[in-house]
């Protein structure tokens, strides 16, 4: 009898065994918080062109409803131009590394924007000239991760990110919800100087293009003015050829 009973307790430190290693080796697999949003960018296209519409939703209900046209190129070039309607159609917005232009065809002149106007409305909606400019989260923000939860139904990591240069950026942090499968961001809310909650956007209708998972649909909503701006891609074309010279404020003025 003593023999079956000593044969039990080594089997069950053999099996305590087991799961300390295994235990380990989950704790080794672990992302750190700047290996998962390095993963986030991993997982946008080297170059993109997009055609859109962006709908502005006022408090009151009222709506503005916009064309745009959109080429980015890596993290450091971005240009967006107006199609329609015709009051803002030639109208131009140029973002090189940490250089943001504006194209105003009534103005017939091209205006650079400085730096503590970045965190202003980008025509009028809830996004701001920082959030469609050109921006590297890794660069710019440090990560920690809070931890994990549900989503809509998926396994996300959440990830507070803080501004390595707080002059440099207009948010005082970012909460950032990420699918732990794909590596893909679910939503991001930005938080005002003050730290209070400004803003949510909500990506959605994500599609699995040439190998990368892109969301169809950006909304954004202003927690404190009440409004929302919803972005809707229409057509994308991924990693095509664009030239840097695309990318200009010459180009930029061209109708």
């Amino acid at each position: 009898m003593r023999i079956k009973i000593k044969n039990i307790s080594a089997l069950m430190i053999g099996i305590i065994m087991v799961l300390l290693i295994f235990a380990t080796l989950s704790r080794a697999q672990e992302l750190t918080a700047d290996e998962i949003l390095k993963k986030v960018e991993e997982n946008h296209a080297d170059s993109e062109i997009t055609i859109g519409e962006m709908t502005i939703v006022h408090k009151s209900g009222a709506k503005r409803v916009m064309e745009i046209k959109g080429w980015i190129k890596g993290d450091d070039y971005n240009l967006v131009r107006f199609i329609s309607p015709a009051n803002v159609k030639g109208t131009g917005f140029l973002s090189v590394k940490d250089d943001d232009w504006l194209y105003l065809p009534a103005l017939g002149k091209v205006r650079r924007i400085a730096t503590k106007e970045k965190g202003g409305s980008f025509m009028g909606s809830d996004f701001s000239y920082e959030d469609v400019g050109s921006r590297s989260l890794v660069e710019d923000y440090s990560a920690k991760l809070l931890g994990t939860e549900k989503y809509e139904g998926h396994d996300c990591y959440v990830l507070e990110l803080l501004p390595k240069d707080p002059e440099d950026i207009s948010y005082s942090k970012l909460k950032v919800w990420v699918d732990r499968e794909n590596f893909y961001s679910m939503k991001v809310e930005f938080y005002d100087k003050h730290g209070d909650l400004l803003k949510i956007m909500y990506l959605s209708e994500l599609e699995k293009l040439e190998g990368l998972w892109i969301a169809k649909k950006m909304e954004m909503q202003n927690v404190q003015k009440g409004s929302k701006t919803i972005i809707i891609s229409k057509e994308v074309q991924l990693n095509p050829e664009i030239p840097d010279s695309m990318f200009t404020t010459r180009q930029l003025e061209r109708r």
